[in-house]
């Protein structure tokens, strides 16, 4: 029910614009303009329509319902046309046109009437005034009522990975491409003038005018013929992709070229004119898109919201466009309804997504239904047309389709090297199927209203468009699925015919099963059995299987894994409908696998992007972090960015885990059917295996994100519970409603109060807290026992960094910014090519260079996501000449480091395991002797870090860093010395590991 008022609510939102125009701007009085003119072009459009229609048929009085009537009669001749000729070889839009002509030429010459049949009268008046009605509407409610509808249809149902990957080929065609057409159009058009053939009264720009009218394709049919003939879905896309640039570019031609002819043009350069209105649409589009989205987002599972919005933004766009900023309209539907396809695809709510394209599908189906009409009735009692009109009509249709040829070849070394490329085999198609239709007619229309164009030149145009359009549909429209046949672009692979037919076996057995089961029903028991066999699916030819099978290749696991992909991304959309997965991880997660069908199956399920990419971040944020204010922002973003991963992660895990399933039902039928040794079975080991080795790295990644931020995983793993709680309940009381147990009203009010909750959960969902900076640093040991005012000045000190991985907290040889502490993750420490050691959460790094005033001894990466507290150079000295106490404890952390490093490379201790040394050095200490004091050094080990000291065996000072094997050293400019006590092995025998030299 809610389904059906919605589609009758919308509906009627559809509807309004129509009717305001046709009631309002067409029953404007001869003389008078449009009721609202707000851009050059719509002033121009008024002023053209204002003395060029005939309105009489509008003004018989204020309660005139011809149009209504003409609506009524358009729909059920759609819906007729649908219906019962299907099968026609004409395009659906084409008949309507063929029935618009109909129309219109039974009004032309006064057909409709009073019909009688004896004393029986039946009086057509209203037919007649509908027909009348339509053919004097004003051209330009095409461009304002129904282009919006069907453009953005088009771009809303665009798949935006194709999209993207062919938008480069379509520009080719739509811009450079479309001024090549329309220069060479123009020059034909000159050329039959030239030659006497007629056209005597045209100009250059008059013929550059109708070069764009005609170059301005229409891909409605060409795409429905590929779709039904199961083509490729990147050669449609490409088509359309074309289409939709080329309406935007073909109509700021056109105006520029109109504008220039009848006066009205200004003084800006054609060039500058052309990129203004282009890219002034596009961005208009774009900025109203991220608008809706950023609202639509706001709301939770309301049809009527979401659809009305949408409605109302697509004709927003192009009256803001056109009206406001004297834009291309077109354009702007254009890109606001790739950014709804694209970005806006996962802020709709899931309920209503589906129900969404359904309606825009009918919209445009009501939109296509009254343009071809209207359009048939308008020509139909306008054109005037002379036998030798048709040497020109036919002259110009090859002409257009050699034109149309000589482009794709001359751009085609290009348009082969970007994006999917271009085939030959589909740039026949592509070229075959440029057909002529509703853009092409709504052009000419508006020139043959446009008064200050004689009236030859006017009806010229508009013959000879809608001969182009008649021609292209009778010809190309009619052959172009002979055309494909024969290219062989709908020939099904063997591997895919393969997995056709054993699908059509395991249906006919099930069904056999299902009739075997209903003979036990004892309310069929008299059934004629034999009759009912007879609507068994036909099964399949065994013999002819077995022979198909020897011809499989690798084709038959590409196959699979394309079939598997599919399965996997519907996994996906399933779980984000369910709210079990968040917009960002289904629309990242969707175009890796699209990234993988366009491979066609031919690599390894396995060989994904590292699900561990996610925890990378842009450089600019790193850098950001640096801003005080806005540091925040990028802490943010980092941790979103975490909190997405984990999410991509859950959902690419519980996919590969349905995927294994599927798989697995697949290898028992086949193992059945054709043993375990088959290559059938062998195929689908071996992605079984790739499935798994999926699984194992989603949680091995689970488990390292657990590990390093247990906050974010706890935070999303309730807001999963909650939101299945939820999906539980909602279930549970449809399940109710249609059992009867509750009443519709008491249904409402219950879902109504569980969606409120699942809105408020996608609002607010359950926060994460990071681990407090205070609490760590309490427990660090080297700030344990340190004065009051000492610790609270440290701790203000610190500001949190958060490092992505792989990148660099410090480099080798670089000077240092600062000290840091983890405070969670690990970083990887490495000295050249060698990693020396792995640090976590508490550890101090970067206290050696400052301290010793030495560049970075070693480089630290981040292995997982770091968060670090930083203390600043400048503030760390400050803090050390305010607390000895804090200098020394740093000098403790610094000097054991320091230590083991010069100790590795030395004999022996270069043959001790790492964990023996660092044990060692650990129970060792820095002393801070005065100047001119004497160290004792005996058989400890003494490590000279700064300074110097002076030994009695040698004049010279012995300058850090440097071994001291002297019983007794002095010191001189407040030398640091670490000292080792002697080594103790198991057995308690003491080695201080070095032996004494001429020191």
């Amino acid at each position: 029910m809610q389904k059906f008022t919605t589609f009758l609510f919308a509906g009627i939102i559809f509807s309004l614009p129509f009717l305001f125009f046709s009631q309002s701007s067409l029953a404007a009085p001869p003389g008078e303009s449009a009721p609202w003119h707000s851009s050059e072009i719509y002033e121009m459009y008024a002023e053209g329509t204002a003395g060029g229609h005939d309105h009489s048929g509008a003004d018989h009085h204020d309660g005139d319902m011809s149009p209504l009537f003409f609506i009524i009669l358009a729909l059920f001749i759609g819906t007729a046309t649908r219906h019962f000729l299907k099968k026609s070889p004409l395009p659906f839009t084409i008949t309507l046109f063929v029935f618009g002509l109909l129309l219109g030429f039974a009004s032309r010459f006064g057909i409709f009437g009073i019909i009688g049949f004896g004393s029986f009268r039946i009086d057509l008046g209203i037919l007649a005034q509908s027909v009348n009605w339509a053919g004097n509407i004003d051209p330009h409610i095409i461009l304002f009522v129904f282009l919006p509808a069907l453009l953005f249809e088009a771009a809303f149902a665009l798949d935006i990975h194709t999209f993207k990957k062919s938008v480069g080929n379509g520009f080719i065609l739509a811009v450079p491409g479309i001024i090549v057409a329309l220069v060479l159009t123009g020059a034909t058009a000159m050329g039959i003038k030239g030659l006497g053939l007629g056209l005597h009264h045209w100009t250059w720009p008059v013929a550059l005018l109708f070069g764009v009218i005609v170059c301005a394709t229409d891909p409605v049919a060409v795409v429905s013929i590929l779709k039904e003939l199961g083509a490729s879905k990147k050669l449609g896309t490409l088509i359309e992709s074309e289409s939709l640039l080329n309406d935007g570019t073909a109509i700021v031609i056109f105006m520029v070229l109109l504008l220039s002819i009848t006066g009205a043009g200004s003084d800006t350069p054609v060039l500058l004119e052309f990129i203004k209105v282009a890219l002034g649409g596009t961005f208009i589009g774009i900025l109203i898109g991220i608008i809706v989205i950023n609202w639509v987002k706001r709301v939770f599972n309301d049809a009527l919201f979401e659809i009305t919005v949408i409605i109302g933004a697509a004709y927003l766009s192009f009256f803001v466009a056109e009206g406001f900023f004297h834009v291309s309209g077109i354009l702007a539907v254009v890109a606001f309804g790739v950014i709804m396809a694209g970005a806006g695809r996962t802020r709709i709510s899931p309920e209503v997504g589906h129900f969404l394209h359904e309606f825009w599908e009918l919209a445009a189906f009501i939109a296509n239904t009254l343009i071809f009409l209207i359009v048939g009735v308008v020509i139909a009692r306008s054109i005037t047309f002379a036998p030798s009109d048709l040497l020109i009509l036919l002259i110009l249709y090859f002409a257009t389709i050699i034109i149309r040829a000589l482009v794709i070849t001359g751009f085609y070394p290009l348009m082969a090297r970007v994006g999917y490329g271009l085939s030959k085999k589909d740039g026949v198609v592509v070229w075959w199927g440029g057909l002529r239709g509703a853009i092409s007619l709504a052009l000419a229309l508006i020139v043959a209203s446009e008064m200050s164009i004689a009236e030859n030149i006017r009806n010229e145009i508009l013959s000879l468009t809608a001969g182009m359009v008649i021609l292209y549909s009778l010809v190309n429209a009619t052959t172009i699925k002979t055309l494909v046949e024969k290219l062989g672009l709908t020939r099904v692979g063997s591997a895919k015919l393969a997995m056709v037919e054993s699908a059509k076996r395991y249906i006919h057995r099930s069904t056999e099963n299902a009739i075997e089961k209903l003979k036990e029903d004892r309310f069929m028991s008299g059934a004629n059995w034999n009759a009912v066999k007879e609507y068994l699916p036909e099964k399949p030819d065994d013999q002819e299987a077995e022979d198909e099978q020897k011809e499989l290749q690798l084709e038959a696991i590409s196959e699979t894994r394309k079939r598997l992909l599919q399965k996997e991304k519907a996994s996906y959309w399933r779980q984000f409908s369910e709210g079990l997965l968040g917009p960002a991880a289904v629309q990242q997660l969707s175009d890796d696998i699209d990234v993988l069908l366009d491979a066609g199956g031919n690599i390894s399920l396995s060989q994904r992007k590292d699900l561990e990419q996610f925890w990378k971040t842009p450089r600019y944020m790193n850098i950001m972090q640096s801003i005080p204010v806005v540091g925040r922002i990028a802490e943010r973003f980092f941790f979103e960015r975490l909190a997405v991963s984990y999410d991509s992660a859950r959902g690419f895990v519980t996919a590969q885990e349905e995927v294994e399933k599927l798989v697995a039902s697949l290898h028992m039928s086949v193992s059945s059917d054709a043993g375990d040794d088959s290559k059938e079975a062998r195929n689908l080991t071996i992605i079984e295996d790739e499935i798994a080795e999926n699984r194992i790295q989603g949680l091995t990644f689970l488990r390292n994100l657990k590990e390093a931020f247990p906050e974010i995983y706890n935070a999303i793993e309730t807001r999963q519970a909650i939101r299945s709680t939820l999906n539980h309940q909602r279930n549970t009381v449809k399940r109710l409603l249609k059992g009867g147990r509750i009443e519709p009203d008491e249904a409402a009010k219950m879902l109504g109060g569980i969606e409120a909750q699942m809105k408020s959960l996608i609002d607010r969902p359950p926060q994460y807290k990071a681990p407090e900076a205070m609490k760590m640093l309490n427990e660090a040991e080297w700030l344990k026992g340190l004065e009051p005012e000492v610790f609270n000045k440290v701790v203000a000190s610190f500001t949190t960094r958060v490092f992505s991985v792989g990148e660099k907290l410090s480099k080798q040889d670089k000077s240092g910014e600062g000290l840091f502490v983890i405070l969670r993750g690990n970083v990887i420490v490495e000295m050249g090519n060698s990693v020396i050691d792995i640090l976590g959460p508490g550890t101090v790094i970067g206290e050696m260079a400052p301290l010793m005033g030495v560049s970075r001894t070693a480089t630290v990466t981040a292995e997982q996501p770091v968060t670090a507290l930083k203390l600043p150079v400048k503030m760390m000295e400050k803090l050390m000449k305010e607390s000895p106490e804090l200098e020394l404890r740093l000098w403790k952390i610094a000097g054991s480091r320091f230590v083991e490093n010069y100790l590795a490379k030395m004999e022996p201790y270069n043959k001790w395991r790492r964990n023996k040394l660092k044990k060692w050095i650990s129970t060792g200490e820095v002393i801070f002797p005065g100047d001119e004091e004497s160290v004792t050094i005996k058989d400890k080990t003494g490590i000279l870090m700064q300074g110097h000291v002076y030994v009695t065996s040698r004049e010279k000072p012995i300058d850090a860093p440097a071994m001291l094997y002297a019983p007794v050293v002095k010191v001189k400019d407040h030398a640091k010395i670490y000292i080792c006590p002697p080594y103790q092995d198991k057995e308690g025998r003491k080695d201080s590991g070095a032996t004494e030299t001429n020191q």
